[in-house]
């Protein structure tokens, strides 16, 4: 099984780190000027060990299910899956914190999800936005109300619109353009740029979203 074999291959190799507690290794090299210790030291220190408690694994490399579903890293069954094909360190640094998200997202879903405040803030942004795209452009027609992943959706806000010009729309409404995608992808950011970022700027514009990223920490560390 690959997963064996990467296991025995990186011991020989070096090829296996930690994130705090949390076993990585390396199927398949990373890029020469790509310095694998670095990426999983800084992940370390910026990210508590406690929002990795359902996390057993991370491995690097090549995967079927990133080339089928054209994804550069995803979470399943307590394992993060990252490519190996990285620009630069904060590059795969932003991949692994986003598929952590998503690992905390799944532990505390009911607490972030619930009270439903966190959907109407996600969907009045969305009419927000709508209402500027629909100028330009034949917005879907559940757009405003559709907050989970929908591939139309996902192909209009890419390929029809455009990150770049979404990029200048969203300003002050989302935190990034890849987070008008679903409402988990809004959290998703919303827990990068804690971690990595401004988190005042997620609390001036995204306050429930800072609100319920405040009170999941507070829970998983307790």
């Amino acid at each position: 099984m690959w997963i064996q074999e990467s296991i025995e291959r990186s011991s020989k190799l070096k090829d296996h780190f930690k994130v705090n507690d949390v076993d990585v290794f390396i199927k398949d090299p990373l890029p020469d000027h790509v310095d694998a210790a670095f990426i999983f030291e800084y992940v370390s220190t910026r990210i508590p060990f406690f929002l990795l408690g359902n996390i057993e694994v991370i491995y690097v490399g090549v995967f079927p299910e990133m080339v089928e579903r054209d994804i550069n890293a995803f979470f399943e069954d307590g394992a993060i899956y990252v490519t190996n094909d990285q620009d630069d360190e904060m590059d795969m640094i932003e991949d692994i914190v986003h598929e952590i998200s998503h690992a905390v997202e799944q532990r505390v879903g009911d607490l972030i999800y619930a009270d439903g405040s966190l959907q109407r803030e996600f969907t009045a942004k969305r009419k927000r936005l709508s209402n500027l795209m629909s100028k330009k452009y034949n917005v879907p027609s559940d757009f405003e109300f559709n907050i989970e992943y929908d591939k139309d959706i996902d192909n209009f806000l890419f390929k029809d619109v455009g990150y770049d010009a979404l990029g200048q729309m969203v300003r002050n409404i989302f935190l990034s353009a890849y987070s008008v995608t679903s409402i988990s992808e809004y959290w998703a950011i919303g827990f990068e740029e804690m971690f990595l970022g401004d988190p005042q700027k997620i609390k001036s514009m995204c306050p429930v979203l800072f609100n319920r990223l405040a009170l999941s920490i507070k829970e998983l560390k307790e």
